[in-house]
Formats: structure tokens, sequence, C-alpha cells
């Protein structure tokens, strides 16, 4: 039989202990250096957002956005700048006129750069953008796979909306210039400015929100200021149409009239000076009575006829103000605007 002294097993024992502490040390080396990996990117988002100092907008726009902890990481982590004007193509492109860029994620270097607005009137979007181009950043920083389950959600969330919404021809306008930004569009879109959402969407915005509804409220805000303005546009372009089809009839009307009283006029002229009514004065009375009250209504339609130019005219003063305003406010969000026809004041009648 093969004895053992109890001092040998103790001393295997302690071997087999120190072998074990040793794996068990190996094993939790392996596994931190797999965190580390995994983690990368939270890790230098942690670090690059601890070394950024945010400016009392970013500040502000973290809160008035309603962006959570992590919605606020991200945007951080992202070193956004707020941008004036006269450089903001530097970092942000547009390829078209009527698309107004308030802010892009770059990818080169994964930076967020905001366009300085200062129409106090469309302060209330500035957050919206921030949490919008966070949500890019975001984006940029899921798995192949989680983007793909998210694009069936942003789809259906996408159907949700009413045939005439707004945001179907801005993906549109989206897609025509870059055919891949349809999905990350309706991400960034969607979870700052549509209210409702299906529930595992929602479930997953909740990630970088607090209260997504800030967001939600200040786009309304926002894009309520336009609305306002082009629906009063509108329905003046509409009184001036029809105001300037009724003074059309109107001229109509009186230059007809006024050229049949000319040559009634110039014929019963005519008549007086080759003698015509000489043996018939009552009939010259008659005649010439008829033809001023003819006048009279036509001076009666006259005044009619300037009074509604005036009027329409006063209008068209005030269309000149709505446009102007609008252009203000379309440059005011980075819109550099088309060239359109106007509607022209119509020409006061000669006296």
């Amino acid at each position: 039989m093969f004895a053992v002294s109890l001092g040998q097993k103790l001393g295997r024992a302690l071997v087999a202990l120190v072998a074990l502490s040793a794996l068990a040390l190996q094993g939790g080396v392996a596994w931190g250096a797999t965190w580390v990996v995994d983690n990368e990117q939270n890790i230098k988002d942690r670090l690059i957002a601890y070394q950024f100092e945010p400016s009392a907008d970013i500040k502000r726009y973290v809160a008035e956005a309603g962006l959570s902890a992590v919605g606020e990481l991200y945007l951080l982590a992202s070193l956004p700048r707020v941008v004036p004007a006269y450089e903001f193509d530097r970092y942000c492109s547009k390829s078209e006129p009527g698309i107004g860029v308030l802010g892009c994620y770059t990818l080169r270097d994964k930076r967020i750069y905001l366009y300085d607005v200062t129409d106090p009137r469309l302060t209330p979007m500035e957050p919206v953008v921030a949490a919008h181009e966070m949500l890019h950043a975001a984006w940029a920083r899921l798995s192949r796979a989680e983007q793909d389950r998210l694009g069936v959600l942003l789809e259906e969330g996408f159907a949700m909306l009413p045939e005439d919404h707004e945001l179907r021809s801005r993906i549109e306008s989206y897609e025509s210039r870059d055919p891949t930004s349809r999905i990350p569009e309706l991400y960034a879109i969607l979870g700052t400015e549509v209210a409702s959402l299906p529930p595992d969407l929602e479930a997953h915005y909740s990630i970088y929100f607090d209260d997504r509804m800030k967001s939600v409220l200040l786009a309304q805000r926002f894009y309520a200021v336009f609305d306002e303005l082009v629906d009063e546009r509108d329905l003046l372009v509409q009184n001036l149409e029809s105001r300037s089809a009724e003074i059309e009839g109107l001229r109509f009307t009186y230059e007809d009239a006024a050229n049949s009283l000319r040559r009634d006029v110039d014929a019963f002229n005519a008549k007086n000076a080759a003698g015509g009514f000489s043996s018939a004065p009552e009939e010259f009375q008659r005649v010439r009575a008829a033809l001023v009250e003819r006048q009279n209504r036509l001076d009666g339609l006259r005044s009619t006829l300037k009074q509604k130019i005036a009027e329409y005219n006063e209008l068209l003063g005030e269309l000149t103000r709505l446009n102007n305003e609008l252009s203000e406010l379309n440059q005011g969000i980075n819109v550099t605007l088309k060239t359109e026809d106007t509607l022209e004041a119509d020409p006061e009648l000669s006296d």
C-alpha cells in the first residue's frame, strides 16, 4: 500500500490550492480583457464625456429634451458644438434649396455640430436637434443585428403616420439624396418628434430619454410657428384670388359700360350739333337725362371698383409681410429659398 504522511497531504493540498488560485486569477484576467474589448466604446465615451465641459446651451438642451443619463452621455461624448451660421457649412453640408440643416453627426470624427439658431421664435427646436443628433450617435453604436431589429419597428411606426404627415415628404427628401439614410433618419426623427410609437420602440427610446415627450412637444411648438403663418398666408392668397376674379369681372363690366356710354354720348353730341334735336327739345332732355343717369351709375361702379382695388392692394401688402416673415423664419433655420412668383397689385383706374 502506498502510504502518504499527513505532512505530504498538506503539502499537496497547498500546491493544489495555489494552482486553483492561479487558474482563477487567469480566468479573471481573461474575463476582464473580454469585458474591456466588449465595452471599449462605452469606456471611450465615458472618458470623453468626463473631460468635456459642456456650454450652458448644451446643458439646457439636455434638460429641455428630456434626455436620460445615457442620452446625455452620448451627446457629450460627441463633443457637441454650437456653430454660427457663417461657418456651419464647413461641418454640415446641404445639397439643394429648401432643405434646412440644423445639425449633423459626422462619422469621420464622431462629433455633433449644431446650427446656432438666433431667432427666438425658433429656439424650441434647438434641444430637439441636439437629441436628434444624439440618436444618430447612438445608432452608430448599435450592432447590425439590433439595427435590423429596430428597422422593422421603425417602419411600423412610420406606417402609423397619417398619409398627409409632413414626415413622409421629409423622408423622401432624405432618400433622394442618400437612399441608405431612410432608417437612420427615421430612428432620429421618430424618437424626437412623433408622440405615438410601437411599444417595443418606445421601450428602446427609454434608454436615451427620461421624458421623450419633452422633445416631441418642443418640435410641435416649433412647427406650429410655421403652420400658423402658412395657414394665414394660404387663406389670404385664397381671399386675394377671389377678390382678383371679382375685380376683373367688375373691370370688364365697367369698361364695357364706359365704351357703350362713350359711343352714345358721341352720337348724342353729333346729332345735337347737326340740329337733330332742334324740333324736339323734349327728346333732347329725355336722351340727355338718360345719358347723365348712365354716367352717374358708371361713376358709382368706378368708385366701387377703385375701393375694391384699394382693399386688394392692402391685403397684398399683408401677404408681402407674411411672405417676408416666413422668409426670415426659413433663413433662421438655414433654408435657402427658391425664387417664387408672387401676386402683384392691379393697376389703379386712371382718372
